[in-house]
């Protein structure tokens, strides 16, 4: 992220030659850790396979009851947030996950981790990642979501050199925006067949 954001600027003095290898941070990804809150679900599940072609361990814990036997489960948060190189949220927004990502939690990162949010802004307290951003509690992080959406104007998320923002746009693809309306169809075509699928609550067909 540093790197792209110099290249934007101008400075091109980090390319590569047999002379210069660079004053930027960077690493390969085989062999580091991420970890996945709430990463037992279907989109987690998904992050976690793509995670391990590139040869990187997947630690997973989930405040529900399910489990996934594809990778190491943590034994609670604040074990997988001091292993991992990589922390990605994917939980949902709940009273209990509200602010899940505060000032502790983040204290618990390694200092060469990084946090990844693209579940929902408020499980994350922004004003503490912003801290931990700040101060070096942490190298950096990727937010899809925010909160609010967008940040405040003048919020130091836009110009920390250790963020990449994106506008909540992971669901935005034609593609994407395409599944889910054949997914409402085939949901609708079921329902009035008489066998109702993804039910919620124990709500069947009429």
């Amino acid at each position: 992220m540093r790197q792209h954001r110099s290249l934007a600027k101008g400075d091109t003095s980090n390319f590569p030659s047999f002379t210069n290898f660079g004053t930027l941070p960077h690493f390969e990804l085989g062999g580091k850790t991420i970890g996945l809150v709430g990463g037992t679900g279907g989109i987690g599940q998904k992050i976690g396979q793509i995670a391990r072609v590139f040869g990187m361990k997947v630690l997973v814990w989930s405040r529900s009851a399910k489990t996934c036997d594809a990778w190491e489960a943590a034994t609670d948060l604040n074990d997988l947030l001091a292993r991992s190189d990589f922390v990605s949220v994917h939980c949902p927004l709940s009273d209990a996950t509200k602010d899940l990502i505060n000032a502790d939690a983040l204290k618990r990162m390694k200092p060469s981790a990084y946090l990844i949010n693209t579940s929902r802004g408020p499980v994350v307290n922004q004003d503490d990642l912003i801290a931990a951003l700040t101060d070096g509690t942490i190298a950096g992080a990727g937010l899809d979501v925010q909160d609010p959406e967008p940040p405040v104007a003048g919020s130091p998320l836009y110009s920390l050199e250790n963020v990449i923002l994106t506008p909540h746009i992971g669901w935005k693809r034609a593609e994407t925006r395409q599944r889910l309306m054949d997914a409402v169809a085939e949901n609708i075509k079921a329902f009035l067949a008489g066998s109702a699928t993804n039910v919620v609550g124990g709500v069947g067909a009429a």
